[in-house]
This record gives structure tokens, C-alpha cells and sequence, in this order.
């Protein structure tokens, strides 16, 4: 059985409001309105998504539809009516509806949408979606546990570089200075590898006497 196509029942002023994309100062609300119709657009052919975007009318603009594309609708509420009422029409008449989404900040609109187990999401989060770059659709590999007890642990190649990285910048960091000079008056003069084997093997050969 096909898997039901989303549907976003959105909340065009509050998306609108919160953010500073589709609005610039001295802006009217109609090109606001085209600037988020052509992002939503874009967005529902990107995602494969119906939306259908609701906005409050005025007394002397009736309730009307029109369609942006394929996938936007768009609705108008009638004066005294606003646009938070269409949704809360749009969710009791779908009650349950596990492909139906409300993107709105409204609280009310919230509410009525959980009374109805619609899932909603606020306005804020949703922008990420419609700004953000179109996700491959594709399972991610799951890392191997390692302990750090193994005797050879397998690194990918980023682990790698990385840590190779890590060690060249150490190795860069450490200063290139000359080794001390001992004039035999220390009271703890520092012996070098080749000091400390010779005098290994002459204690152990007059142990071994």
C-alpha cells in the first residue's frame, strides 16, 4: 500500500512573521505573500509535499482558493472569520490523520490540532526545513564498537587524517632545542639511551662476577 503524500496546513501570516525572508522594510503584504508562495513551491516540489496556506481576509476580500503550482493551495479566510478558523476546520474534518501537519507558532492552533492528533509544527522549526538543502534520502552506516582493547582497533580514514593530523601538529608545537651541556658538577646529570645501556651492561657484568 502506497505510503499517503504529506499535507502541511500552514499558517501563512505567523510563517511570515517569523522570519525576515519574505519581508523587507517598506515591503506590502501581497509581495511578502508571493516571496513565501514561490519558497513554498519550491519546497513542495523539493519534498514531494501538498500545502495548502491559509491567510487571513479582509470585508472586502471573500473567502477564495487559488492554487500556486501543483502543489500550494492557497485560502483566505471571510471576514470576521480568520485564517487560525480554516485550519482548525481543515484539522477536525481529517481527525487523526497521520499524513496531515499544522505549521503554525499559534498556540490555539496547536491546541487544536492535538485534540484532533494532528501533529503540529511551530513556524520557527519549520523554516529550517524550507530554508535548509534537500537531505539524501539514505540509511546511515553504523560505527563499529571499539573498546580501545583491541590489538590492531580498525580506524576509518578519516580517524586517520585526523589523527595524524593531531600528531603532526604536536610534533610542530614541540621546540627544536639543543641538548644541555654537563660538566660533570650536576647532581643529577642527565644521561642520554646510549649512556644508560653502556652503564646497564657494566653493573649486570660485575653482578654477574
Amino acid at each position: 500500500m502506497a505510503t499517503k503524500k504529506e499535507h502541511l496546513l500552514i499558517d501563512g501570516y505567523n510563517l511570515i512573521k517569523a522570519s525576515q525572508l519574505f519581508q523587507g522594510r517598506g515591503d506590502s503584504l501581497k509581495r511578502a505573500r508571493n516571496r513565501l508562495q514561490q519558497a513554498l513551491a519550491a519546497y513542495g516540489r523539493r519534498a514531494d509535499k501538498h500545502i495548502t496556506l491559509y491567510y487571513d481576509g479582509t470585508g472586502e476580500s471573500p473567502n477564495t482558493t487559488s492554487t500556486s503550482g501543483p502543489h500550494v493551495a492557497i485560502e483566505f479566510s471571510r471576514y470576521p472569520q480568520q485564517a487560525d478558523d480554516l485550519i482548525a476546520q481543515a484539522v477536525a474534518q481529517k481527525h487523526g490523520a497521520k499524513w496531515l501537519r499544522v505549521i503554525s507558532s499559534d498556540r490555539a492552533v496547536q491546541r487544536s490540532a492535538a485534540r484532533h492528533k494532528i501533529r503540529s509544527t511551530c513556524s520557527e522549526d519549520f523554516l529550517d526545513e524550507l530554508t535548509g538543502p534537500e537531505q539524501e534520502q539514505s540509511e546511515p552506516t553504523p560505527a563499529t564498537d571499539r573498546d580501545g582493547t583491541e590489538a590492531d582497533p580498525s580506524l576509518d580514514p578519516d580517524d586517520l587524517d585526523r589523527w595524524e593530523a593531531v600528531f603532526r601538529k604536536k610534533a610542530d608545537e614541540v621546540p627544536n632545542t639543543p641538548a644541555p651541556t654537563r660538566d660533570g658538577t650536576e647532581s643529577h646529570p642527565p644521561l642520554s639511551p646510549s649512556e644508560l645501556d653502556y652503564w646497564e651492561a657494566v653493573f649486570r657484568k660485575k653482578a654477574d662476577r
